[in-house]
Formats: structure tokens, C-alpha cells, sequence
């Protein structure tokens, strides 16, 4: 049975987890609790009556991230077009490897022990395959293309706006474009 949190308990959860996630963003596993405690406006003491280790924050924060996505993945698949959708995701995936690049890089391997995190993993994938095979099937999508090239081709375009002397997402939905436009079937 789960047990609702305090108001002022909740709060304090949600600036935590804010908190690191922007300073995971920013540094990666690097980032200081005492700097994500200073930044959320709680003391560390509380940061670590929730989560008993700085691990166990990252894997929070992480898995936060996944059902963000996983939310993201689900409301492409309502799109009336599978295309529509994928594009919808592609944009979102690049925007957060652009954004969380070294967390992804540094703590994604060692995240998908997590089983929570491996399920939410595994859902996400599920709903790509879905949404690759429809957008096929309506013949918008070319036929070589698998869910695995969705993820890639999202980093890809991430990577490659960042090693410009001023990373921007700008850069990042400009090669995002360009990947799309080869992903489209011949008419």
C-alpha cells in the first residue's frame, strides 16, 4: 500500500527532483547534492530521507525522464497520421538527448539494471514499434526503417548540433529535418 506524502513533503519532493534533474542536465552524474539541495531550497538531510543514496536520486530523476517520454511515445500514437506522431516524438527524443546529453550517455547503461526503469524502457520501445509498423503500413515511412533507427537517428541529430562552437536546439530541429526528410517513403 502507498501512502500519500504531506503537502509540504510532496513539494519539497517535486523541488528535489527539479532540481537534479537540471543539474543533472547541466553536469551529469557529476552534479553535487549539496548543490541540488542549495538550488531546491531544502537541506541535504532531506534529499536523503527520500533517497538513501545520490544514486538512487539519479535513478529517480531518470525514470522520471523515461515516463515523460513514454507519455510522449503514447500521444504519438493518437495522432490521426502515424507520421504526424513519429515526427511529434523524433522532435521531443532529440530535444531531450540535446538537452540531457551527458546524463543519457553517462547513466543510461547503468539505469537499465533498474527494473522499473527496464520496464518503462521496454514500453517505450513498444509503442515505436507501433508507431514505425502503422506509418509503413500508410506508406509514409520508407520500408527499412526500425525502431532502433528512431532512437539513433534521435541522438544523431542531438550529437551533431552539439559540436557546433554554439549548440542550440535550433541546430538540433534544423538536422532533425534533414534526417526526417530521408526517412520518407518514395511516392
Amino acid at each position: 500500500m502507498t501512502t500519500a506524502l504531506r503537502a509540504d513533503a510532496a513539494r519539497n519532493l517535486e523541488l528535489i527532483l527539479e532540481a537534479a534533474e537540471e543539474a543533472f542536465a547541466e553536469k551529469g552524474h557529476e552534479a553535487c547534492v549539496a548543490d541540488i539541495a542549495a538550488h531546491a531550497g531544502v537541506g541535504q538531510a532531506t534529499i536523503f530521507r527520500r533517497f538513501e543514496t545520490k544514486d538512487d536520486l539519479i535513478a529517480a530523476v531518470f525514470e522520471r525522464k523515461m515516463r515523460l517520454l513514454l507519455e510522449a511515445a503514447e500521444a504519438a500514437e493518437r495522432k490521426r497520421r502515424a507520421w504526424d506522431g513519429l515526427m511529434d516524438l523524433m522532435a521531443t527524443l532529440t530535444s531531450n538527448f540535446m538537452r540531457d546529453r551527458g546524463f543519457f550517455q553517462s547513466m543510461g547503461e547503468q539505469l537499465m539494471k533498474n527494473d522499473r526503469i527496464a520496464e518503462l524502457k521496454a514500453q517505450m520501445k513498444e509503442a515505436v514499434v507501433r508507431l514505425v509498423d502503422k506509418a509503413k503500413v500508410e506508406g509514409d515511412l520508407r520500408g527499412d526503417v526500425g525502431p532502433e533507427d528512431v532512437f539513433r537517428l534521435c541522438i544523431a541529430a542531438a550529437q551533431a548540433a552539439a559540436m557546433g562552437p554554439n549548440p542550440t536546439p535550433r541546430a538540433s530541429k534544423r538536422y532533425l529535418a534533414v534526417i526526417t526528410d530521408g526517412l520518407r517513403a518514395p511516392s
